[in-house]
């Protein structure tokens, strides 16, 4: 999309106008209300009676574009310092015991059954699912 070049009011281009103002106060970034923008921009503009649509769409635009880029750089600050704190507190692998191993086996066993008076044609996923575990845990257990 072009920019505009000049305007009434020296150059600036009305989303410059409304961005001077959230960067002098932030806090009106997190309000959902414009009334107060609003009123603003009609006291620096004075042959206006009333808010053109432009101006009205051109600030929510560029509200919901701040808001956007502050997530995306908030987020990335998560997933930098995240990713250490993720790769510290992952699982230590130990070897599972036999008896665990039956009892899940069982316990799986039981669901089976259970899904297939339930509903067999209706759940044929879910049994294709447990079938699967079932059958990961036999292989596992005979390691």
């Amino acid at each position: 999309m072009a920019k505009r070049k000049a305007t009434s009011n020296g150059g600036e281009s009305i989303a410059g106008y409304f961005r001077k103002i959230f960067l002098a106060q932030p806090r009106l970034l997190k309000k959902r209300s414009n009334t107060k923008l609003l009123e603003m921009w009609m006291a620096d503009h004075p042959g206006h009676s009333e808010v053109p649509m432009s101006v009205k769409n051109s600030l929510s635009n560029l509200k919901s574009v701040l808001r956007s880029k502050k997530r995306r750089r908030r987020r990335a600050k998560e997933e930098a310092g995240g990713a250490v704190a993720v790769a510290r507190a992952a699982p230590v692998l130990r070897p599972t015991g036999a008896r665990g191993l039956e009892a899940l086996e069982i316990q799986i066993d039981d669901c089976l059954s259970y899904a297939k008076n339930l509903d067999r044609e209706g759940l044929a996923n879910v049994i294709a699912f447990l079938r699967r575990a079932r059958n990961t845990v036999v292989w596992k257990s005979g390691q």
